[in-house]
């Protein structure tokens, strides 16, 4: 091995190292990932599985039990945000069918904020090192590095704010770009805070509108139909979202690499 090959992998050595800490956060966020696709997986094969989830378990439990409801919506909030592929913005359109459009705007942007936080907080501590870790060997961590790092450098606070604002742009993964990022963590808070209420209402908007602005209640009684035609509407708003999302990484991942190709050819 030459001087210049050691001096190189001494480099490497001294950028990142592991440590206790980084192990743990690193496998809870692999963890996240693996469930995450298995959600999915569920959520393509029975079209109905999404919906029956939360109504089940999420919004029919809520519907009868007063102010607990909204610290178990909350709560719900910020588990939500550590499994990918279940969008924050199906969550508020349940907190609209549980708590009636203005309840559904205002626990629905306090809901957001604690999410926000929450997913921050894992992705700049488990992300990065992962992505650190295997960037030298995957180009497409190395590029998503680069680009992700250069939007929020070049764009910051408005960054954000347009990433919550925008209602077809998935909520979390703003929070993940943004914890692998080097943005102020109060930038983050202030811009997540305003563009959460346009969304919070859009959202809230839509999930009364789903039952017709009638009471909550007679989502526990659903016929057939109904319940098919809103499982419908919920795996629509899901798949655009997430199809967005698919087409973002690929428009970030071709981006990087023509400019990758184009400064070898200036060299």
């Amino acid at each position: 091995m030459t001087q210049e090959s050691e001096n190189l992998d001494v480099s490497v050595k001294e950028h990142f190292q592991w440590s206790k800490k980084k192990i743990f956060m690193a496998i809870a966020f692999l963890l996240i990932i693996i469930v995450s696709i298995f959600v999915l997986v569920l959520t393509i094969k029975d079209k109905t599985f999404l919906f029956r989830i939360i109504r089940d378990f999420f919004i029919v439990p809520l519907l009868d039990i007063g102010f607990w409801a909204v610290l178990i919506f909350l709560l719900l909030m910020v588990i939500q945000s550590l499994i990918a592929p279940i969008p924050s913005e199906l969550v508020l359109l349940s907190g609209a069918m549980i708590f009636g459009f203005l309840g559904g705007v205002i626990l629905g942007i306090i809901g957001s904020m604690f999410s926000a936080a929450i997913t921050y907080y894992v992705s700049n501590k488990g992300g990065r090192a992962i992505l650190e870790a295997t960037g030298e060997k995957i180009s497409l961590a190395d590029r998503m590095i680069s680009i992700m790092d250069e939007w929020i450098e070049s764009w910051g606070f408005w960054a954000i704010v347009v990433g919550r604002a925008v209602p077809v742009i998935m909520f979390d993964p703003v929070s993940y770009a943004a914890g692998i990022s080097n943005i102020k963590p109060k930038q983050y808070y202030i811009a997540t805070l305003i563009g959460s209420i346009p969304r919070a209402i859009f959202y809230a908007w839509l999930g009364y509108i789903m039952l017709d602005g009638r009471n909550p209640q007679v989502i526990k009684d659903l016929k057939q139909d109904e319940f098919e035609a809103i499982s419908e509407q919920f795996n629509t708003i899901f798949f655009v979202i997430f199809g967005i999302l698919v087409l973002m990484l690929v428009f970030v991942n071709i981006l990087s690499y023509v400019r990758e190709k184009r400064n070898e050819n200036n060299k």
